[in-house]
């Protein structure tokens, strides 16, 4: 028995010897392995042309002051690169602290932080976390593999150390501080500092930092941002504080902070000031992008294609007015919903256009969902629900919206009328289109004018002095823009275009021009233009007409425009257009090459009218004398060819 049981402990001995030399060589083998890997290996990756080909920054595209972003050209992330040493010290500690805390020891992986996540997740019979160094997440970054599995995190640790062997830590960290995620298509400590609290890396301060290292964990969780509710965003805001002094404690155990410091920063709630990082005015940005597709400008900045614009980091300053840009388009959307309600009156809008909002903004056109309706007379209002926060409309705003309902049709009982009408028509859950007035963020209720939103649309471009200062595509900032690409009648801006003639070709300001209606023959075709405006003058100087915009005296002028030309100066006029026969030319050819010019046939029904205009003009001063002057009217509308 005791010999049978000997043979088995020295067979296990045996077995166990064997294991232990197996085990040896394979750690061996394993650390050749990578001893090759690191040293040897591919390292393609992580060079640095290559990450920051990955990585480099979008191209940003400011109004005319430098300071204002209209917007950016980027691939597939929002990045603005910041170079470690615009970062001050307590924001790198702050990320050491949160996400590793030895980082400054380590050569890129941590084996005490990984031999401490198996045993949590062999524990918890669940792996949650990693023991990835900062290393580790850069690489992650830079490499974009993000499957969970022990083949990934064994490219992972190579490529760690690759990473330390080829950098310093400094640069490391700017990798890093460059890449992790904020927010939406967000990346990056730029994108953080601007996002949460409106501010440049270089502005903010410990509270600030503290939070936004602990926040890279899971951003979701800590912001406060995208919730829905108040009951939610108040905990993602105490989740934060939470985590916020989580890091404050580990920087003071480290020695970055002072006891002082640290009890200031542990009180002290943090400072949300939301800033924006993705542009608004989306068909403006897409206007001045197109402008990259002329060779001049790629040439001039090196570039081969406009899609290299995406990853160059430039700074495009335009010649847009950012006030300016701002009031034109809020004056257009005002102004195009005003409108629409004296063409269309009162309807509460789709339903379906109600959508819960995490948040608002001051001079922010939403749709409200209606919950209350006060009836009272000389206090009425109603009541709105937006997601989060909560809006009135005041009586005030309801009576500026009545008075325009009653505009059209001017009822005897005035505004009041209207606005009986509309408070009895309107139901609760009814959704309205209103502007933000005012905003509480703190009580989340605002102030809100009623508005209507419009099927009619527009487009303004204002120029100063040659320079665009404002582009408005639109009551939107997408998709089409109406100012550049829409095709319109040019109205009455044609006529600065006469006027502007007419001086060069011997006319006056002073010159009275024919104001009344009248039929114009062109063409075998007849041409009846009317006023958009009654006038109480039958002539008017070419002054007047272009002060007032008056349409029958423009056209008048445009049909006489060279008769203040004698024949010599008629014929040099037409040299310098081209439009004289050429030497040997033709009749018939003549006329067809004017014709295919300029989309006329030339006709011999003008000598006669220009004889009839002469004879008229020769018995002017004796029927004016006569005081006969309306017979000298009606004889200059007569037209040949009518009886």
């Amino acid at each position: 028995m005791l010999a049978s049981l000997g043979r088995a402990l020295a067979k296990l001995c045996d077995a166990l010897f064997l294991l232990g030399i197996a085990v040896f060589f394979a750690v061996i083998g394993m650390a050749l392995v990578i001893w090759v890997q690191v040293h040897i290996g591919d390292t393609s990756e992580l060079q640095k042309s290559t990450i920051f080909a990955r990585m480099n920054e979008e191209t940003t595209i400011y109004f005319a002051d430098g300071e204002h972003p209209i917007g950016s050209f980027f691939s597939r992330l929002h990045r603005r690169y910041v170079p470690i040493s615009d970062v001050p010290a307590y924001v790198i500690n702050s990320i050491i602290a949160s996400e590793d805390k030895n980082f400054y020891q380590h050569n890129g992986v941590d084996p005490i932080a990984i031999v401490k996540a198996f045993i949590e997740g062999i524990e918890q019979g669940r792996f949650r976390r990693g023991g990835s160094t900062i290393t580790q997440q850069t690489v992650k970054n830079i490499l974009g593999r993000w499957e969970r599995s022990f083949a990934r995190k064994f490219r992972e640790i190579i490529a760690a150390l690759q990473l330390e062997r080829m950098y310093d830590k400094r640069q490391i960290m700017e990798f890093y501080l460059n890449q992790f995620h904020v927010a939406a298509n967000g990346n990056g400590i730029g994108i953080a500092a601007r996002y949460y609290f409106n501010k440049e890396v270089q502005e903010l301060n410990l509270v600030e930092a503290a939070f936004i290292a602990g926040s890279v964990k899971g951003p979701s969780k800590y912001n406060p941002f995208i919730k829905y509710t108040k009951e939610a965003r108040q905990q993602a805001r105490d989740y934060a504080f939470e985590r916020k002094n989580y890091v404050l404690r580990r920087m003071y155990e480290q020695g970055w902070i002072t006891q002082q410091e640290l009890e200031e920063a542990l009180r002290k709630p943090i400072p949300y000031r939301r800033g924006k990082f993705r542009s608004g005015e989306v068909s403006l940005v897409s206007t001045i992008r197109k402008q990259f597709r002329h060779r001049e400008l790629l040439d001039a900045l090196g570039l081969d294609n406009a899609e290299q614009l995406n990853d160059a980091g430039l700074r495009i300053i335009t010649t847009i007015d950012h006030t300016l840009q701002e009031e034109a388009q809020l004056a257009m959307r005002r102004n195009l919903s005003r409108l629409e309600t004296i063409l269309k009156g009162f309807n509460p809008e789709d339903k379906a256009r109600y959508k819960p909002l995490r948040r608002l903004e001051l001079e922010q056109f939403c749709y409200g969902k209606v919950e209350e309706i006060i009836s009272k007379k000389g206090e009425e209002e109603i009541r709105l629900d937006f997601g989060l926060a909560q809006g009135v409309i005041p009586r005030a705003s309801l009576m500026r919206y009545a008075r325009l309902l009653d505009l059209p049709e001017g009822h005897k009982d005035g505004y009041q009328f209207h606005l009986r009408h509309m408070l009895k028509t309107l139901r609760k859950g009814d959704v309205l289109f209103v502007e933000v007035k005012s905003y509480d963020e703190e009580k989340h209720e605002a102030v809100v004018e009623l508005y209507k939103y419009p099927s009619i649309n527009g487009g303004l471009i204002a120029i100063d002095k040659g320079n665009v200062r404002a582009v408005v595509s639109g009551f939107n900032t997408i998709g089409f823009n109406r100012a550049l690409a829409a095709k319109r009648p040019p109205g009455s801006v044609f006529k600065a275009i006469v006027y502007y003639a007419a001086l060069q070709l011997g006319w006056s300001i002073l010159d009275q021009l024919d104001n009344e209606r009248q039929i114009f023959p062109y063409q075998g075709q007849f041409y009846a233009p009317r006023p958009d405006h009654p006038s109480p003058y039958k002539d008017v100087s070419m002054l007047w007409a272009g002060i007032m915009s008056e349409n029958l005296a423009s056209v008048s002028l445009v049909y006489h425009l060279v008769s203040k030309l004698d024949f010599k100066q008629f014929k040099q006029l037409m040299t310098f257009l081209d439009l004289m026969p050429e030497s040997g030319e033709p009749t018939r050819i003549y006329h067809r090459r004017i014709t295919r010019a300029l989309g006329v046939r030339l006709e011999p029904t003008g000598i006669k009218r220009f004889q009839l205009e002469n004879a008229v003009r020769d018995l002017a001063p004796e029927l004016v004398f006569g005081e006969q002057d309306e017979v000298r009217r009606r004889l200059k509308k007569i037209w040949w060819g009518e009886e």
